[in-house]
């Protein structure tokens, strides 16, 4: 399991926004401080990139406060319902490991980087076509 784990952070070690904790990693230790940092990233992108967007709404739909809290509104729906399908998606990627080891806990932490990242995506894309 290790070995997937240290391929998988082989293969994301490209994300934008990780961590100098990601340089070098030669143990599994390293392995878990290194997808812990990468959510943590990720999900700081996220939520600037949701922030973001909430913000472009805010100001381009200043003259129609209808639309714009409609928009709003939909938007934290989506958000929220999108959390919880990455937390579900993200168990059932690990569904196989001991949850109360190390190898759980670092695989979610990749899963939900890996979505978190492609997620903050999709939102700054959204804000770029408002």
């Amino acid at each position: 399991m290790m070995k997937r784990i240290l391929a998988i952070i082989l293969l994301y070690s490209s994300f934008s926004h990780g961590a100098d904790v990601c340089r070098n990693v030669t143990a599994s230790d390293q392995v878990d401080s290194c997808l812990k940092s990468k959510k943590d990233s990720a999900d700081k992108y996220l939520n600037e990139q949701y922030s973001m967007l909430l913000s472009k709404v805010n100001s381009e739909y200043i003259n129609d406060e209808s639309l714009k809290l409609d928009f709003v509104k939909n938007i934290k729906k989506s958000q929220r319902d999108w959390i919880k399908f990455r937390d579900s998606n993200c168990k059932l990627y690990s569904f196989q490991i001991d949850n109360k080891s190390s190898a759980y806990e670092t695989t979610i932490n990749e899963c939900v980087a890996k979505m978190s990242e492609t997620r903050g995506k999709e939102l700054a894309e959204l804000a770029a076509n408002i």
